[in-house]
Parts: structure tokens; sequence; C-alpha cells
């Protein structure tokens, strides 16, 4: 065989090494179901990986290329074997979020395919090492296909969205179709290997800049409350829980007896029908804390959030933690007049929602009249079995000790179902154990439950788990809703009583927590007759509480959908 074959048969080797991500992709994600989508979209793939070639000369191809698909590419697989689609900015805001050991767990689930990944770029560098630094296409051909070649492929690309564009969208301009049609093209981008990691990552970077400098402005903000100048002593607690689904609650109608203790709850109202307004922490709890609806999320950060609004009605504010400080947390746990962190973080074994027993009963006996505390749970956020002491494992086989996250698979739905559920009845454990604790201040009060999102556990032939997925899938944000109070609030409220029970049959979603939880307290607007109006169309304790006519989530591919039906 000729060096010139030789070369010829390494550098396809080579690039067949390259797209292994994306072959991969071909085969498992939901995306890409049919022959002829698959077949597209490694056409595409080949011709963006090949685009280089113009502009490199081949050994510095191969190095390049492999080193950019190098970094990224267990990212990728994970998101694939996770998700069944291509890493998003939501995939990679939750790996980036979290520390280097559960990084290490969620590469730890493909382990065998990261293992033979290494084997392959180990082979792959090899192979490069042998390439000539030659021009793979003559340098003058190259400018000439680029000059000519990308212009027509990126006309023919708009062309083809505009047939897709104008067929799902009343545009009535040629322009109007272009524009859309240009930006859908460059959209696909955002889900092919290995462009989507770079894109997504610089997509977080600009949000998250974006969001500094929103809540820095924030300063002078002011909703215009009334302050409450009575010294009745009243406490108002929203517990954020995380990950949990209304679906596996027994009060919500659950086989399983996973929430007893809550069933003897007496002044306790479930209200099973509501939804998170986000399938991750980082895009549903801003909008659990905030005036702003998700159809409005670009506006999240526009204006302060709930705890402020206590605070500025009079209340003493408290942001009670179980989770690692996130940045779009940061401004509103250093905004509030206490906080407190547990300094544990998700990889850690023995993390319990339960060390925030000991701070609350704390502010609970200070002697300050007026509070409002915010206590934000680990819940049931994976791993299922680290959320619950062996006490709780009531469910079995569970994930057990001899876990490894390989096991993430639908042969072992029974396991992560039953783990999932010994959370939930840890869950109802911890609620019923701070109701106690409020219980005992003997003072107006009320406590708020709430999931930030749902989780999907291999509901259907999607076969999808966890969250932070691209399928908006009813699962991950029908989360439970609870509400309890005091025998001396309902003393002094027995209209709000009687409304909240009143509308225990509603759809709807968190976007109600912000107007409910004011009213609840009797706080109202100084002037701002638009904002009045909203706190009782919005509160589920009022007279004039409507719930909207359709549900709007906010996706993996940050858009706002109408929510999956039951």
């Amino acid at each position: 065989m000729t060096d010139h074959w030789k070369t010829i048969l390494r550098s396809a080797a080579a690039f067949l090494i390259l797209l292994a991500p994306n072959l991969y992709a071909s085969l498992v994600a939901s995306d890409l179901a049919s022959p002829a989508k698959a077949i597209a979209y490694l056409l595409v793939v080949c011709i963006g990986l090949a685009l280089p070639m113009l502009f490199l000369r081949r050994r510095a191809y191969f190095i390049v290329i492999g080193i950019l698909n190098l970094f990224c590419a267990p990212i990728e697989i994970a998101s694939l074997y996770l998700n069944h689609n291509p890493a998003t900015a939501t995939f990679l805001g939750l790996f980036f979020s979290t520390n280097r050991q559960e990084v290490a767990g969620i590469l730890s689930v493909i382990w065998p395919l990261l293992i033979l990944l290494v084997l392959i770029w180990i082979g792959y560098f090899v192979l490069v090492s042998f390439q000539p630094n030659e021009w793979i296409i003559p340098r003058k051909t190259g400018i000439r296909i680029a000059g000519i070649g990308l212009p027509i492929l990126f006309v023919c690309a708009i062309g083809f969205f505009s047939i897709y564009a104008r067929k799902i969208n009343n545009l009535q301009t040629t322009k109007e179709v272009v524009l859309l049609a240009k930006d859908i093209t460059l959209m696909k981008f955002y889900k092919i290997f290995p462009y989507n990691i770079y894109l997504n990552s610089f997509h977080i970077a600009q949000q998250r800049h974006a969001m500094k400098e929103a809540q820095a402005a924030l300063g002078p903000f002011r909703f215009g409350l009334t302050a409450k100048q009575d010294s009745i002593p009243e406490l108002y607690v929203l517990v954020i829980g995380e990950a949990a689904r209304s679906e596996n609650m027994s009060i919500n109608g659950y086989a399983r007896s996973t929430t007893p203790r809550l069933e003897q709850r007496s002044r306790l109202v479930s209200l099973p029908h509501f939804y998170s307004q986000a399938g991750t922490t980082e895009y549903a709890v801003p909008h659990m804390i905030s005036r702003i609806p998700v159809t409005r999320h670009n506006e999240v950060n526009s204006e302060k959030t709930l705890p402020e609004a206590f605070q500025e009605a009079g209340f003493r504010t408290a942001w009670l933690t179980n989770k690692s400080r996130a940045d779009y947390l940061q401004r509103v746990l250093e905004s509030a007049d206490i906080h407190f962190e547990t300094g544990k973080d998700m990889s850690v074994t023995n993390n319990y929602d339960e060390y925030l027993l000991k701070p609350l009963q704390d502010l609970l006996v200070s002697g300050v009249k007026k509070q409002f505390i915010v206590v934000h749970t680990m819940g049931s956020h994976w791993r299922y079995d680290t959320r619950y002491p062996a006490a709780f494992e009531q469910f079995t086989p569970a994930l057990g000790e001899s876990f490894s996250l390989s096991m993430i698979n639908p042969s072992n739905k029974q396991k992560l179902v039953n783990a999932y559920d010994n959370t939930i009845l840890y869950t109802d454990y911890f609620l019923d154990s701070l109701i106690t604790l409020v219980e005992a201040q003997a003072v107006p009060a009320v406590v708020m439950y709430m999931s930030d999102h749902g989780e999907n556990l291999y509901d259907d032939e999607r076969e999808l788990i966890l969250h932070g997925n691209y399928s908006a899938t009813r699962w991950l944000f029908h989360v439970p809703f609870f509400v309890w109070y005091s025998d001396e609030y309902a003393a002094l409220h027995s209209d709000k009583i009687q409304q909240l029970q009143a509308h225990t049959d509603s759809r709807d979603n968190s976007s109600v927590l912000f107007a409910s939880l004011l009213d609840a307290a009797d706080i109202g607007y100084i002037n701002d007759t638009t904002s009045a109006t909203q706190l009782h169309t919005r509160s589920i304790f009022s007279t004039d509480y409507s719930a909207p006519d359709t549900l709007y989530v906010f996706t993996a591919e940050e858009k706002c959908v109408v929510l999956e039906q039951d």
C-alpha cells in the first residue's frame, strides 16, 4: 500500500473517531428517531466537521478538532445516555453549577463508555501523529469552496426552513419568514455536537452576567406595600421542596402510603392540581418567589422577590437552605435579615433536611413578632438513597449500599421508584416535624410547601429519568402543594380559610405563591391598583382568585410552551 493510501485510511479512521459522539446521538437521540432525520443530522455534522479542513493543514486539523472534541465528548455522551438528547444549556448549567465530586458522579453513569472513549482517544492521537502536515485541500481551492459553497449551503438551509417557518407560524411577509428561518438554522447548531457545548456554555455565561447586572440595579426598587404596624405576632413559612412529584404522594391518591403523617394533620389542605413553571431549580425557584410569570422569563430579575416584599412590610426575613449556594440566589440570600446554610452539598451522603429544624427552632423562639421564613430543602434530589436515613427505607429493594450510577437504567425502574418513594416518606416526616415546631408557637401562622419541580421516573415509552430533560413531561412539572394554618390564624381569618378550601380543585401553578402569601399576611399595596388587582386575582385566599385557562412551562430549550395535559 502506498503512503498516499495509508494517509487517506488514517484520516478516514480519525474522522470516524471524531464522529463517535454524533454517531451515538444518531442511535439514541429522541429527536433523531427516524432514519431520515438521523441521516440528515450526520450529513450536516460531516459538513460541519469538514469545514475547518478548508483552512487547516492535515495534522493541525486533527489535533485542533481532536482537542475540542476530547474535552466535550464525556459531557455530550452523559446527556445522551441520561436524557436521550444532546447537551442543552440546562444540562450544562446543572453540570457546571455543582462540585467536582458530583460531576464525577454524573460521568460515572457512563464509566464503561468513558473507558472506551479514553482508549479510542489514545488510538486517535497515535493515528494523528502519523499524519503529514500537508494541506488536505489545496489552499486556493479551499478558499474558493469557502467563498462560494458556504453561502450556497446557508441559503439552501434558509430556503428549507422557510417552508417550515411558514407552516408553523402565521407570518405575513417574506422578510419575517426569512428571518425566522435564519434563526431556526442557527439554532440547529445548539443541538449538534460539539457546537452545542460551546454555544450553550457561552449562552450560560451571558445569562449569568446579565442576571448579576440586573440584580445590582435593584437597590432602590420598592413594591409600594403597606407596612404592618400592629403588635400581633405572625409567622409565615415557605418550604421549597426539590424534585417531588405530586403523583407519588399518598395524600394525593398514590397507592403507597408515602405521606401518613401529613394525612393525619388537621388544618392541612392539599391542592393536588398545581404545577411548577420550570423543570430545573435554577429556573423554577426564581419564579416561585417573584411576581413575574414564566411567560416573561427574561424579566424575572427586574424586580425584588417575595422575602424582600415581606421585609418591606416590616417582617424579619430568613432563608434557611440545605443546598449549595447558587448564583441565581446569591443576592436573595444576602438580602435576608438572617440566612443559614448547612455548608453541605448534594454529594454528602448524610445531608438530611432535618438539619434545618434546629436553626428554624432558634428563629421561632427568638421573640421577634413578625417573621417570614423560607426553608429550601434538598428533598428528593438525586441520589435518592442519600436523601433519607436508613430508618426511612420502607420501600424495598431500593438502591442499596452497592449502588453505582450505572444502575440508572429502565431495567432498574422499580428500585429507583422505591428509593424515590422513600425520599417522599422522609419529606412527610420533615414537613410534619416543621409544622409541629411552628404549631408550638401558638401564634397566627401559615406554612406553605411546594416543590420546585417534579421528576421523571421512566414513566412512559420515552424512558426519561431525573429532570432537566428536553421533553416537557407532566411528571416533570406536576408538584405537591400543601397549606397548613394554625388555630390562631383560623380564628382571625376564617374568610381566607373558607376561600382556600374552596379552591382545592383549581388547576394552577407556582405563580400563586407571591400573591397568596402576601394576602395570607394581609399585606396590601399603597397606591398601585394594578398590583392590588393582581394580588387578589392570584391569591388562593381571595374571593377574586382566578386560575388561568392555559398553563405555560419553561423548557430545557428555554422556550415557553403549553403544559402537557394529564
